[in-house]
């Protein structure tokens, strides 16, 4: 915990806690999206050479791709979302001045937050149907419920950093001196630029 949010008092630390813990749980669910793609790009390459060489390729291979793709899509939106690495259009916010753009950024993650809590439990139900009456792909009968519950993982995840994403905005609202905490800080292009 930074020292800032050892002497800011309670709210802060607890943001800060709550922060780092969302980080932990966000870095594990990036490790097993990576890991999902490195098992995919590792069955391409087997699929490739079986097919090539052997004439013999991987059984339910595009089966795996399909339920496999959702899975480390959605899996690492919150970590993307945390290190302000998705798609952004922040010209005219980042030239914005304190408050004021800490009440962009607030409105932002509020129409996020919004969508997210919309679209959740449509998801979860979803997953649900699958697991309830067995669904499978057609070709060679694979499960789908688990890339089905991939979606709303993901999506909890990234729902919760939006919670504390939004108590950090209205933080700095209503004080603007204090540092960041919790909230995503995108590289200046131009300073990325230079370096």
């Amino acid at each position: 915990m930074s020292e800032t949010a050892m002497h800011d008092g309670p709210g802060t630390r607890a943001l800060s806690l709550a922060d780092r813990g969302l980080m932990a749980v966000e870095l594990a669910c990036a490790a097993i999206a990576a890991i999902v793609i490195f098992a995919l790009m590792l069955a391409g390459v087997l699929e490739i050479l079986g097919r090539g060489l052997f004439n013999a390729p991987i059984y339910g291979h595009l089966d795996m791709v399909e339920l496999t793709m959702i899975s480390f899509t959605v899996l690492c939106i919150s970590y993307c979302w945390r290190k302000a690495s998705h798609v952004r259009m922040d010209l005219a916010v980042r030239r914005l001045p304190g408050r004021a753009r800490w009440t962009a950024e607030l409105a932002a993650t509020g129409a996020a937050f919004v969508f997210v809590t919309l679209i959740l439990p449509g998801t979860w139900q979803y997953f649900l149907n699958a697991y309830q009456i067995g669904d499978s792909t057609m070709n060679t009968g694979m499960p789908t419920w688990p890339s089905k519950l991939a979606v709303p993982v993901g999506l909890g995840v990234l729902w919760l950093r939006l919670v504390v994403e939004i108590a950090a905005w209205l933080r700095l609202i209503v004080h603007p001196a204090r540092p960041a905490i919790a909230v995503p800080m995108p590289p200046d292009p131009t300073r990325e630029a230079v370096d």
